[in-house]
């Protein structure tokens, strides 16, 4: 049986212009690795945080909830505070984006980065993509048995309907956001995205706000065919709004 551990965070060192970079739900840091690289090489400092959970067996991850990830990601802010660094801007996929939209409406962020951000999704639609994770797992526990889907959504009420309301009740408060923001979806994701996209960015209260797609990406987008124009476009908006100083 294959040993599960949850991936550690990932650190680089560069300028004092530091980028806090988040994950989705139920993926991992790997995923935000290429992203995070190409920053660095560029002269950011980049942090992408390990949500609690993810990364480890079902029945492990189900034992937390969107409160844990919201405390790693507030702890994750007090990190990069704590190493000395006074300007951080924050990029996020998914619950990502949902989390970097909480933290940019009421703690000082330079710039927010929001891909493939949902302004609502049920909970029929939550599990989909756990169960999707679920059957990923149960691959590698060489285990004889079918997963049981019945007893899987049994167990995940719990976290499916504190996400779904945490996920309201922050889009619910994006017009408390002022820093600049650039919102970011795939045209190979659901529909729903790109709705989400234009509704966040009609209600924050940001002067400086771009909204743009990607053709040939899903939702994954630091993973599609178009990454090296995303990474560039997310290079320039922090170029603009946290821009590197020489030292």
């Amino acid at each position: 049986m294959l040993k599960l551990r949850q991936p550690k965070p990932l650190f680089l060192k560069a300028s004092q212009r530091a980028v806090l970079i988040l994950h989705a739900y139920t993926s991992t840091v790997q995923d935000m690795r290429a992203l995070a690289k190409f920053l660095h090489q560029n002269g950011y400092t980049c942090y992408a945080p390990s949500y609690a959970g993810h990364g480890l067996t079902i029945d492990e991850f189900l034992t937390y909830t969107t409160e844990d990830w919201w405390r790693d990601t507030h702890n994750a802010y007090q990190f990069l505070e704590n190493q000395g660094y006074k300007h951080i801007a924050i990029i996020g996929v998914s619950l990502g984006a949902i989390l970097s939209l909480k933290l940019t409406e009421y703690f000082p962020i330079d710039a927010c980065i929001s891909m493939s951000a949902t302004q609502d999704r049920n909970v029929n639609d939550l599990f989909k993509r756990l169960k999707h994770y679920a059957e990923y797992l149960h691959q590698f526990q060489n285990s004889d048995l079918e997963l049981d889907i019945k007893s899987l959504e049994n167990k995940a009420t719990i976290q499916l309907h504190q996400l779904h309301q945490f996920i309201a009740v922050t889009i619910s408060n994006v017009s408390l956001i002022r820093a600049p923001i650039f919102l970011l979806y795939g045209e190979l994701d659901d529909v729903h995205y790109q709705s989400s996209a234009q509704i966040i960015y009609n209600h924050v209260n940001s002067t400086e706000k771009q909204i743009k797609s990607y053709p040939k990406t899903g939702h994954l987008m630091t993973l599609g065919k178009d990454q090296a124009e995303l990474f560039s476009d997310i290079l320039d908006f922090l170029q603009q709004h946290h821009p590197v100083r020489l030292q």
